[in-house]
């Protein structure tokens, strides 16, 4: 009995009818009282008029005895009375013998003060407003029923939609995420929400195919590393002598820092997409952070000249923290494709820093310019100096969290030295603002960092 009372048909139906049964109630209460006191007052008038006719008569000289009482085919009662004496009455009157309405008038006359007295029985009046209130009693119950039921054939009506569209839901399971909720062509709150459910279906199908997708690529990528270093102690443990274990060291060590490095670009990327609070924003001037990362790869064994081009401050808020990994990443990609030489510059202007890191490799196709941002997407090898080392494919997807974290964007171009250009465009934050002071410059305009 608790779930029907939960159910929307039921309250549904159970409130209108509720409603409908005590505005019938009241408007019944009403209009009997209504009729009672119409009755009255129009019994009233209608003896206060005849009184008034006496009144007249009795002002043009006419005797109070003189007067006529009896009005054919009327129950009134008519009395006169000169100086509180009876005078004339209708017969068969008997002030005391029941309910009346009583209406009085004085006349001042020369036989003395006169008084009109009319008396008209309640009790017809009564009978009337008794057939009022029975025909109400008889047609109370049979209009809240019709109501009831009708209320009830139109929710239920009403709720067809919604039932189909609970059905289907239910139907809906992690392998069937394919499927979509009717839509009725009602045009209203329920096709809209269908509309909206179907929209939600999209996102949740989509976001399971991307999370398969990623645990697939995330477990190749973990694999890799992992049945190298196996493979190595394996082989190490049958072959290797004492004078070879440094060199296995190195190469696990290698293979151990790839791993790492997945599986933090992985942290970062859930981190991301979770939408967690920036830990440690605040004010980022990517101008220095360009100049110091610049600085930080000099002493990088690799025959790539990086020059690095920021006029002014570039200022930003933000995470320092993956503003630094997004300006690697950067750097990262254009050196893997790199032949010689990569350009970056950060600029500041009309309220927004951008970020332009270009190469002289082979370029990014613009048919693979949107792929190159999805996760574990890698190019073929000639985008790669040496086709052995492309990265885990995690570089440029991280760049796009991160600027979309930071409320930018990033994008792909072609570079004046003839490969790719990588532009990262973030809003400005203020600088010079009250209580600090100006930054400076991050460094000479041009600066050139040579790695060879």
């Amino acid at each position: 009995m608790a779930d029907r009372l939960r159910s929307v048909r039921v309250r549904l139906t159970l409130v209108a009818t509720v409603v409908t049964g005590v505005a019938v109630l009241l408007a019944g209460l009403w209009l009997v009282r209504t009729v009672d006191s119409s009755l009255r007052d129009q019994q009233r008038s209608q003896d206060a008029q005849r009184l008034e006719e006496l009144r007249v008569e009795l002002e043009a000289g006419r005797r109070p005895g003189e007067l006529e009482v009896v009005v054919p085919g009327r129950t009134t009662y008519f009395e006169v009375r000169l100086d509180e004496r009876r005078v004339v009455a209708t017969p068969g009157y008997q002030p005391r013998g029941g309910p009346y309405l009583r209406t009085t008038a004085r006349v001042e006359t020369t036989s003395g003060l006169v008084e009109l007295v009319a008396a008209s029985p309640v009790e017809p009046i009564e009978r009337s407003v008794d057939a009022v209130r029975g025909g109400l009693l008889l047609t109370f119950p049979l209009l809240v029923a019709a109501v009831a039921g009708l209320a009830w054939v139109l929710a239920g009506r009403a709720l067809r939609p919604v039932e189909a569209i609970r059905g289907e839901v239910e139907a809906i399971s992690g392998s069937t995420l394919d499927r979509r909720v009717p839509v009725p062509a009602s045009g209203d709150e329920v096709a809209r929400l269908a509309a909206t459910m179907n929209a939600m279906l999209d996102r949740l199908e989509e976001a399971a195919l991307r999370q398969q997708r990623f645990v697939a690529d995330a477990s190749h990528e973990l694999r890799s590393p992992v049945a190298a270093i196996r493979t190595e102690l394996e082989v190490a443990q049958r072959t290797a002598g004492p004078d070879d274990w440094p060199a296995v060291a190195e190469r696990l060590l290698r293979e151990e820092a790839r791993l790492e490095a997945v599986i933090t670009d992985l942290l970062l990327l859930a981190a991301l997409d979770e939408g967690a609070p920036l830990p440690d924003a605040r004010p980022v001037d990517l101008a220095e952070e360009a100049q110091a990362e610049a600085t930080r790869r000099a002493g990088l064994a690799t025959p790539v000249r990086l020059e690095v081009e920021a006029p002014g401050p570039a200022v930003v808020d933000g995470s320092p923290t993956q503003l630094r990994r997004a300006l690697s990443n950067l750097l990262d990609n254009a050196e893997r494709h790199a032949s010689r030489s990569v350009r970056i510059a950060v600029h500041q202007r009309d309220g927004r820093v951008r970020v332009l890191v270009d190469d002289d490799g082979p370029g990014i196709p613009h048919a693979d310019r949107a792929r190159v941002f999805e996760r574990f997407t890698r190019l073929d090898d000639h985008r790669s100096r040496n086709g052995t080392d492309g990265g885990s494919g995690l570089g440029l997807s991280l760049v796009q969290r991160i600027a979309a974290r930071h409320h930018g964007a990033v994008s792909i171009d072609t570079a004046p030295l003839g490969g790719a250009r990588l532009v990262l465009d973030l809003p400005s934050a203020e600088v010079g603002e009250p209580g600090g002071a100006p930054r400076a410059p991050a460094g000479p305009a041009g600066d050139v960092v040579d790695h060879g």
